[in-house]
């Protein structure tokens, strides 16, 4: 059973927009020593959107062979038609990933019914080597998985956890309620860490884990210890930063966050634009109140 904190890790690009690899080994060697129990790579925050697919392969091949092996690696497979889907999905296990992490198709989300759903997971399952994850974006995808159809889903032997970003602390609840025995529910942000465990989710898939990795990972232990007014002071102490890394100024901030915490969070890909100055103190003020970053650094 997947649990506790991944975090969907960045994308360095350098100044050509390349993908910067020796960046990327130095965040998965710091990644590797923290309390984190994986990491997924191309997800929403490793601009999985803006690499193509010879990019994508090579990447997913990066980072399993270059992450701790104790730890476990997901990549997000989610792809527009299910025949890409299951394509990415086998690749992605050939190079040795843990399980993958499914977007639902969207660009036609008229045509997007439950059942058309049901059928593009069922048969990706199938047909996956590694155990799938749901991954539910709506703010992304402009769909929101019902309740219903992820209890359906998690029938399948092959389909293990949801990663839920919806922000729907109710809708957690009833995933937790009414999935399968052993189903993994996992919370889509470390803003509702604590929430979300506290109606049964088994951890986070967060951005801020990128950065926080041990802070996130800390709130789940205190949350296990029943050490549960700590947990919450923790969870307080995450809000700021959270909320600056992934609604305000998203994927830029993120990577600026991480170049003032000791990681290379390189460049965004075009049209995303780096962090501009301004941005850049209000990040690194949140990050010193939260007490991740002296003043003087």
């Amino acid at each position: 059973m997947l649990k506790g904190i991944f975090t969907p890790i960045v994308t360095p690009f350098n100044e050509m927009e390349e993908i910067d690899y020796p960046k990327m080994a130095h965040n998965l060697n710091k990644w590797g020593q923290t309390g984190l129990d994986g990491v997924v790579v191309l997800g929403t925050n490793g601009e999985f959107p803006y690499i193509d697919p010879e990019e994508k392969a090579e990447l997913i091949r990066f980072v399993v062979n270059n992450f701790n092996p104790d730890k476990k690696v997901i990549a997000g497979t989610g792809c527009e038609t299910t025949r890409d889907t299951i394509a990415l999905c086998t690749e992605a296990a050939e190079a040795g990933v843990h399980a993958v992490l499914v977007l639902p198709p969207h660009y036609y989300k008229g045509s997007m019914s439950e059942e058309v759903l049901y059928e593009h997971y069922i048969e990706t399952a199938d047909n996956s080597p590694v155990p799938l994850l749901i991954y539910n974006m709506p703010k992304n995808t402009g769909i929101n998985l019902s309740v219903g159809l992820v209890a359906r889903l998690s029938q399948h032997p092959n389909i293990v956890g949801i990663k839920d970003t919806a922000g729907n602390i109710v809708q957690l609840a009833e995933l937790v309620r009414d999935t399968a025995d052993g189903f993994s529910v996992f919370a889509g942000n470390a803003g509702y860490l604590l929430p979300a465990l506290a109606v049964g989710a088994v951890g986070a898939t967060a951005a801020t884990a990128n950065i926080l990795p041990d802070m996130c990972c800390q709130v789940v232990d205190l949350f296990n210890q029943g050490k549960l007014e700590e947990a919450k002071a923790l969870q307080q102490r995450l809000l700021e930063p959270n909320g600056l890394v992934t609604f305000k100024y998203g994927i830029p901030a993120l990577k600026a966050a991480m170049d003032m915490l000791g990681y290379q969070g390189g460049m965004p890909r075009r049209p995303l634009k780096p962090l501009g100055t301004k941005e850049k103190e209000i990040v690194k003020a949140a990050l010193i109140r939260c007490g991740a970053l002296n003043e003087e650094e």
